[in-house]
């Protein structure tokens, strides 16, 4: 076979080779559009856009003294293109009522998304490239809002609106969207230990403020332990913690403890 024969079979070869890829791939996008894999990544897109309501709900119930109030937001990514909020919105759609046209949307979408992750080159294998195009968490990010009811509404919490906060607002506009995470991390496990340990614990937030983020604390049903040399956690929205204060004796270098328990009414000797 002379040279320009085998140019013209290695191209056939290679536009067929195309072809059956293509072919693949559109098989492999019906059965993730229309099987148990697009039923489980909307179900997945779903509970955690659930998951983030939850935490609002949460959240909502704690404003400060000056009205101040936290939420978060899940949305999709804005640096990404329009492509991906169209399609995670064909995703969530009934597929019954998914048409030609949003098929087609959607096959691009995941026909680019595999070309970008073959081309990240991070991806070794082709399980691998598949579990970066169906990495919904990779589409979307986490804004904190905060409301400050002076007409605004909520708006992203930016490096400059944080600065402009009293110093008992900032220490909530930082510390409610953490308590949120943790214990959405928790959810994963539901029979886990759920732990959270605080140091000199809400230094700045006014008492009032206080009450309502341990009351959040238990909502969110966080096993809290805290250090503090001022505070002994006597909240009424607090049901329950002990406490132990240390002791030492300016004669030597022994330290005890004595031991109280607030029972959400009283602190008691235990």
């Amino acid at each position: 076979m002379g040279a320009t024969g085998l140019l013209t079979t290695l191209t056939q070869e290679r536009d067929r080779s195309r072809d059956d890829i293509t072919a693949a791939e559109r098989r492999l996008f019906d059965q993730i559009l229309t099987g148990d894999i697009r039923r489980h990544l909307a179900a997945r897109i779903r509970q955690a856009g659930e998951l983030v309501d939850r935490m609002n709900g949460h959240l909502e119930r704690v404003r400060t003294a000056s009205n101040v109030a936290v939420q978060l937001v899940w949305d999709v990514r804005p640096d990404l293109p329009d492509s991906t909020r169209t399609a995670r919105q064909l995703l969530l759609k009934d597929p019954g009522r998914v048409t030609e046209s949003d098929r087609e949307a959607l096959h691009d979408f995941f026909r680019a998304r595999i070309e970008e992750a073959k081309g990240s080159e991070t991806a070794a294998s082709w399980e691998e490239q598949l579990g970066e195009v169906l990495d919904y968490t990779a589409w979307h990010r986490f804004t904190v809002r905060l409301d400050r009811a002076n007409g605004t509404g909520w708006q992203p919490l930016t490096k400059k609106l944080h600065g402009a906060l009293s110093g008992g607002e900032k220490a909530i506009a930082l510390h409610l969207p953490l308590f949120a995470a943790v214990a959405a991390h928790y959810e994963a496990v539901p029979l886990a230990p759920r732990p959270i340990l605080l140091d000199e614990v809400f230094v700045g937030v006014d008492t009032v403020n206080r009450g309502q983020v341990f009351a959040l604390l238990t909502a969110l049903d966080l096993d809290l332990m805290v250090t503090s040399d001022h505070e002994w956690c006597t909240y009424g929205e607090l049901p329950g913690i002990a406490v132990h204060q240390l002791l030492a004796d300016g004669d030597d270098d022994a330290v005890t403890s004595a031991r109280f328990v607030w029972n959400g009414v009283d602190l008691e000797a235990g």
